[in-house]
């Protein structure tokens, strides 16, 4: 049986994205196993890792708790026996096992159950995802020396939202083996205002009929309305996020390319806003969350792919085909 450990290098390396790309293209049975739960999200009374619940779904595999069976606890971390047995479990009839790590390099480490050491006990191989940001770059190099010295086969790195870098060939030159790279992939960035309401728990007070629209970038209203005039004007697609009694800000989002205004804090905005929001067909999000909690919403939204986006899913196995060595993965 083949099996791979995808370690990330940092926050958002596109690890999920690949894992489920690897998914897609491999010609056989395919098993998923994902030691630690992170975003959680919760289906039938269940709290579930939300990149798990979407490789169950779209590979068709496994479902539950049995596929990311736990939370990592600093002064009660998981057994490696019990994290061992679930994987066990898992790949009985499976010729492909994909591992994906935490999306920190160093959780568990104090504990004994880091990348590293699961993929040591796991005797899988491990392939790195990293961005080409300095520090990440960085990272690779400190990661593999780490499995060098532990004795864990290092297969190379992954690099996310890059194409013919110049990181690439400071990795190649230094020893460090690049199995593929991935472009950004603007399609996967983007999502629909009825996701970040239903996200959220926010009530649409207006502008009902655009909540099929399209949302590209985030823009916080927390500034003068001088400088936020500029700002919207150049932001297209955008979701405002501001209090319900910045008028002004609402009524210049309302005159530029906005898919939807979040106002935050239980502050309903204005008669002529949200007049002006149903004329526009711009939905108006009230919530009672804070700007930072709704903002984290926004972000997990970006990483997300909803496992009914069969638009989505097709791109990313054509774009993981064309741009990784698969045979460097599976063909050993």
């Amino acid at each position: 049986m083949e099996k791979v450990y995808l370690a990330s290098v940092g926050m958002r390396s596109g690890k999920s994205v690949l894992s489920l790309g690897l998914g897609l293209n491999y010609p056989g049975k395919v098993g998923f196993y994902k030691p630690f739960r992170e975003s959680l999200v919760k289906v039938n009374d269940e709290l579930l890792d939300q990149d798990a619940l979407m490789m169950s779904e779209v590979l068709k595999i496994e479902h539950g708790e049995k596929i990311s069976p736990f939370v990592y606890d600093l002064f009660d971390p998981p057994k490696m026996s019990d994290i061992v047995a679930g994987y066990n479990g898992l790949s009985k009839g499976k010729d492909f096992m994909i591992i994906e790590g935490s999306r920190e390099p160093a959780n568990g480490y104090a504990s004994g159950i880091a990348h590293t050491d699961i993929a040591k006990a796991l005797n899988a191989p491990m392939v790195l995802v990293s961005t080409t940001v300095p520090q990440s770059i960085d990272t690779v190099f400190v990661i593999r020396d780490l499995c060098e010295r532990r004795g864990v086969s290092f297969l190379g790195v992954i690099l996310n939202r890059s194409e013919n870098s110049p990181e690439r060939k400071l990795l190649e030159d230094r020893g460090v083996k690049v199995l593929g790279e991935i472009p950004t992939i603007h399609e996967l960035r983007t999502f629909r205002v009825s996701e970040m309401s239903e996200k959220m728990d926010a009530k649409v007070i207006a502008g009902g009929s655009g909540v099929d629209n399209v949302v590209e970038t985030m823009l916080v209203g927390a500034m003068s309305i001088q400088s936020a005039i500029g700002y919207m004007r150049r932001t297209k697609r955008k979701a405002l996020i501001t209090g319900g009694d910045r008028t002004e800000i609402l009524l210049a989002a309302l005159s530029t390319d906005t898919s939807c205004i979040i106002v935050t804090g239980g502050l309903r905005p204005s008669h002529a806003v949200l007049s002006r929001a149903d004329e526009m067909g711009v939905p108006v999000l009230m919530t009672k969350e804070d700007t930072i909690r709704v903002t984290e919403v926004i972000e997990h939204l970006i990483a997300h792919v909803d496992p009914k986006d069969k638009e989505k899913i097709e791109l990313i196995r054509k774009v993981v085909h064309s741009g990784i060595d698969m045979n460097a993965l599976w063909s050993r």
